[in-house]
This record gives structure tokens, C-alpha cells and sequence, in this order.
């Protein structure tokens, strides 16, 4: 078996040339290590090769050249997850959201066991308001024991979602957080089939919302819109009042 020459860090996920960790502690995340950084091209494959272009791309903010040069490495490269999560971030510079999320769910999808991949993974959701998501991804980041700095941000993660609860359910004293987000979801799929203009499935999630929170405007707004869109304009305008 050939041996790896890349170890995790523990801050972003990345897979870093071990030689080479100090340096990017140092250069990404303004951490210090013990020992120096010694560089050992002649050895390097291409999948190694690739990863470094790709950070030294990011590290001048060359953001859509490193996506092209990191989707070059194959999916069976032994730290493709690295690959993922750099390309993720990538997306992320160029808000991007959806394929920033496309890429860090594969990043977790090849290594699940990586703290900061389901940290990346639920400041992505959050950012798109896939609160529900982004919850669960922080629980999953702080159950695999992360190192302190990972730690702290899905705990901050996870406080600023609670504030965010807090404030979205003041007027909402008969719905408790669970619900809320069990709707929030259910709002999310039919923001998605309105996407994929599938009428009757959206409406279907809108109206199991509204069902339960009689006050969702955008539930109703949503509602209104697809009516008047099958050109039923009663219908449309009895929601959109609402």
C-alpha cells in the first residue's frame, strides 16, 4: 500500500503534505506549530500536485482557476475530500451556494468522520437559510470530539441559530423550535419544486406549512404566486391577501 504524505487539519479539513502543515497553519489560519516546513517536490504525484496549485490559487483569490485545476483530481485520489472541501470554499468566494453545498456534502459523503467537513458543510446551509440542515451538520461536527477552534465555531454556529429561533418564534407562541423547523423544512422542498416548476408538489408543502402556522406570509405569498401562475386568479388573490 502506498503511504500518505498528507495529514487532516484539524481546523478546515483540508488534507495537508505534512512537511507542509506549519506553513499552512501559519498562512490560512495564523496557527504555529512546532518544526519547520520542508517541501519535497520530487516526490509529489499529481494529486498532491493538484491540491497545493489549488490552495496557492485560493491564497490569491484566483478562485475560479483553483476550481478548475482541483476538479482535475480524480475521485479515487485518497484525499479527495480535500478536494471537495477547497472547492466548496471556493464557490463560497464567488457566492455561489448551491455548488458550494453540491461539494461539501461530497467532502463529508468521503470522509464523515472529519469534524471541520460537517462545521463547512453547516455554515454553507445557514448562509442559503437551511436552518434545519445547518443544526444538524453543527450536532454532527461537535459529536466526533473536534479541536477547540471547530469546537468553538459550531457552538457559535448553534447559539446564533438558537437567537435566530428565538427571534423568528416571538410571534409564534403555539409553535416550539422542532416544529418551526420541521416547517422550515417542509418551505425549503417547496421553494425546490417551485424551481423545478412542479405546481402541485410545491403547493403541497405550502399548504402543510400553512396548515400548522396560520401566520406564514411567505408560505402564503408562495401559494398566491403558483395560483396565479395555473391562471386561477380568485385563488391567487385570496392567498396574497393573507
Amino acid at each position: 500500500m502506498k503511504k500518505r504524505r498528507f495529514t487532516k487539519c484539524s481546523v478546515c479539513g483540508v488534507s495537508v503534505k505534512m512537511d507542509n502543515l506549519a506553513e499552512h497553519l501559519r498562512r490560512v489560519h495564523d496557527k504555529t506549530i512546532d518544526g519547520g516546513a520542508i517541501r519535497d517536490r520530487a516526490k509529489a504525484d499529481p494529486c498532491e500536485e493538484a491540491l497545493e496549485k489549488g490552495m496557492k490559487l485560493m491564497a490569491s483569490e484566483r478562485f475560479k482557476r483553483a476550481i478548475s485545476v482541483l476538479k482535475t483530481i480524480p475521485d479515487e485520489c485518497p484525499d479527495i475530500d480535500s478536494a471537495y472541501t477547497l472547492i466548496g470554499i471556493s464557490y463560497i468566494q464567488l457566492n455561489c451556494l448551491e455548488d458550494a453545498i453540491t461539494y461539501l456534502e461530497k467532502a463529508v459523503k468521503a470522509d464523515p468522520g472529519c469534524p471541520a467537513h460537517w462545521y463547512n458543510l453547516g455554515a454553507a446551509y445557514i448562509s442559503k437559510g437551511y436552518v434545519a440542515k445547518a443544526r444538524e451538520c453543527a450536532n454532527k461536527a461537535l459529536a466526533l470530539n473536534p479541536d477547540e477552534e471547530v469546537k468553538e465555531k459550531a457552538e457559535n454556529l448553534l447559539n446564533g441559530i438558537k437567537e435566530l429561533l428565538d427571534l423568528e418564534l416571538a410571534n409564534k407562541p403555539d409553535i416550539n423550535p422542532e416544529t418551526y423547523l420541521k416547517l422550515e423544512e417542509r418551505f425549503r422542498r417547496g421553494v425546490e419544486f417551485m424551481e423545478n416548476e412542479d405546481w402541485d408538489a410545491a403547493m403541497e408543502e405550502f399548504k402543510y406549512v400553512t396548515s400548522i402556522d396560520k401566520n406564514s406570509a411567505k408560505a402564503y405569498g408562495n401559494l398566491g404566486v403558483i395560483f396565479l401562475l395555473k391562471g386561477e386568479i380568485e385563488e391567487a388573490e385570496k392567498h396574497l391577501k393573507k
